[in-house]
């Protein structure tokens, strides 16, 4: 029987890494199909597969190797990108600048290309995680305001009901997600799945990807995330100084002033699915060529 792997990055603290993996959506008869992590790869055990590329923001340097040995390992077999994307850290980014972005190094014999960014033009495809069956169902609104933190990247406003995306149950989140009229977060995901509900989003992005949605949130414009830290001193004379390495804050005044830019978006969960569904028969029709 042939094989496909569907590589990821594989993260049980990532509420977004879990969900994302397209093939746990979408079966193909006749294949074996497994997951595994795109940080790990062994090249001796992937020849002769069809790789599937798809679950998060793959396309940052940092996965640079591994997409170099995903291409080294490719003799007869189909390598396919289904739904990831860009990732520059930072904030305010042009368009100019999200279009100039270098696909090419990543993806460069690459069979078929999904990318869930919608700068992509014709080959846009949403993240899979829209086809998770609990956004089938209908919530109701309990609060004016929620607040969805990356775990990260957290922000802190007024008394708002709040969670982190290290939370691990994606029906919990939806849940906190839909109850709330208006979501506050600076998660990639809370963005895009607070969209799928028809919830307004009011985004606060520390990297491009919240700039490349198809249904954009609003955008509170950070000037600089902040890495947390400790300082002792003495005599104006710093004695000691540690820096939490994963762990940042950002101003957030007037936030308000920038709610005038959410929307809803009511056609966004049967148009990213029906795309994910299109894209799943190309990919069957591409395979069958093998």
């Amino acid at each position: 029987m042939k094989s496909i792997i569907n590589y990821h990055v594989i993260d049980s603290t990532n509420i977004g890494d879990l969900f994302s993996a397209p093939t746990k959506y979408f079966s193909f008869p006749g294949y074996t199909v497994e997951q595994a992590d795109i940080r790990t790869i062994n090249v001796n055990d992937i020849r002769d597969k069809h790789i599937i590329v798809g679950g998060g923001g793959l396309l940052y340097k940092r996965f640079l190797n591994s997409f170099a040995k995903l291409i080294e390992s490719k003799a007869n077999t189909k390598l396919i990108a289904w739904g990831i994307g860009q990732q520059i850290y930072g904030s305010g980014f042009t368009n100019q600048e999200l279009h100039n972005f270098d696909y090419s190094q990543y993806l460069t014999d690459f069979d078929l290309v999904g990318i869930r960014d919608c700068n992509y033009k014709d080959n846009w495809v949403a993240c899979p995680s829209c086809m998770h069956p609990a956004f089938d169902k209908k919530r109701e609104i309990k609060h004016e305001f929620v607040v969805f933190s990356h775990k990260k990247f957290q922000i802190k406003i007024g008394n708002f009901p709040n969670m982190t995306n290290n939370n691990q149950n994606i029906e919990v989140i939806l849940d906190f997600l839909g109850s709330g009229e208006t979501i506050l977060t600076s998660s990639y995901h809370g963005a895009y799945w607070g969209t799928l509900l028809g919830r307004k989003v009011l985004s606060f992005p520390f990297s491009s990807k919240f700039y490349t949605l198809k249904h954009p949130p609003g955008i509170f414009p950070i000037q600089k995330w902040i890495q947390q830290k400790i300082k002792l001193s003495l005599f104006k004379k710093t004695l000691f100084e540690y820096r939490y390495e994963n762990n940042f804050f950002c101003n957030i005044d007037n936030w308000q002033d920038y709610l005038k830019n959410c929307r809803v978006y009511p056609e966004s969960l049967d148009d990213n699915r029906e795309r994910n569904h299109w894209y799943y028969s190309q990919i069957l029709n591409i395979l069958a060529e093998t």
